[in-house]
């Protein structure tokens, strides 16, 4: 993955290209990224896409625990991963955890680490292995590791522990077998200045292609 600066307002604000290496053509940033639900925009046609006005259209956002039913990993990677699935191969696929419809995940306390998420069949545990099969199988441009997310009013201690469980997904999702496509690392803190630039610190110093930065609600790439 390649980013180059095209301009900068004041010193703060800037315009560039983003540039992957399995994507057709160079991504202008700041980029739309379209929400979906496994692979397709919400009360879109995937016929439609093509007809949308602006070029960001281009970037979707996956999030991949929405595959943790269905299709087993297995055979979405024998069908050649997503863009092939879905007939997309001219679009950018960001494989994010987080799914902007459904509830926060909550890691669990035991060592080994790991997110339950509710879904139509109850609530589910995933571990990092499971992940990056997932991420293995979906053959994604670019994928970010999973985040234990915190409202503003917990403690300093819930939230310097959601830090430590993001730094330790991280790790151990780069320890296992390379997923393919750019690696981002997430950046959680809460509401804590501290806590915010310890995680992007400790993400910075791990081998990734980027950042996926985390805010109560939202998160940007």
């Amino acid at each position: 993955m390649k980013f180059a600066v095209k301009a900068w307002n004041n010193g703060r604000a800037r315009s560039g290209v983003l540039q992957l290496g399995r994507c057709p053509s160079p991504i202008e940033t700041p980029s739309l990224l379209l929400s979906t639900r496994k692979g397709l925009p919400f009360f879109i046609p995937p016929d439609f896409l093509p007809s949308l006005p602006s070029p960001d259209s281009h970037l979707l956002q996956v999030c991949p625990l929405h595959f943790l039913e269905g299709l087993s990993p297995k055979t979405i990677s024998n069908i050649g991963g997503l863009h092939q699935m879905l007939g997309l191969h001219d679009y950018v696929l960001a494989a994010v955890g987080r799914d902007s419809i459904q509830c926060l995940p909550e890691c669990n306390s035991t060592n080994k680490i790991g997110a339950s998420f509710e879904t139509p069949c109850g609530r589910l545990l995933i571990k990092p292995v499971e992940y990056m099969e997932l991420i293995s199988s979906l053959r994604p441009n670019l994928w970010a590791t999973l985040a234990d997310e915190v409202p503003t009013w917990v403690s300093e201690k819930r939230n310097k522990t959601s830090v430590d469980r993001t730094i330790r997904w991280l790790d151990e999702c780069i320890a296992l077998s390379p997923a393919g496509g750019a690696v981002f690392g997430a950046i959680v803190g809460g509401s804590s200045i501290e806590e915010r630039q310890r995680c992007a610190q400790e993400v910075a110093g791990r081998n990734v292609s980027g950042f996926s930065i985390f805010s109560i609600n939202l998160s940007y790439l």
